[in-house]
């Protein structure tokens, strides 16, 4: 299961209060590189979207009246990760699994990536 933190669902009922915004929901879609930018092995990306609704097959989830979909690949990966908001970086991704490491960082910090 993902997780989003207040901070982010404040941003996000923002986004969504927008008059052309009102009765969206958030789309997530997470894919797999086959290497990171420090070639620590595989990484993460995340793309996230405005949408009517879910695609067949898309996973429905609501925190706080903020509803999201996913697909069932996006659904696995985000498992132990969390969405959160940084005035300076915007919307991120964070790795909350405790054994999430790679040998030159911790990718706790750096929105689940090993590159700070």
């Amino acid at each position: 299961m993902f997780g989003v933190t207040d901070k982010a669902l404040d941003e996000f009922k923002k986004v969504l209060g927008i008059e052309e915004n009102k009765g969206l929901a958030i789309k997530i879609k997470a894919s797999m590189s086959q290497s990171s930018c420090c070639s620590c092995g595989p990484s993460q990306s995340y793309e996230m979207g405005l949408v009517e609704d879910g695609d067949k097959g898309d996973s429905l989830m609501e925190f706080d009246g903020v509803r999201f979909f996913m697909d069932q690949d996006s659904m696995g990966l985000m498992d132990g990760f969390e969405v959160d908001f940084m005035e300076d970086q915007g919307f991120i991704v964070k790795d909350t699994n405790p054994s999430a490491s790679c040998g030159c960082g911790d990718g706790g910090d750096h929105g689940g990536s090993c590159c700070g």
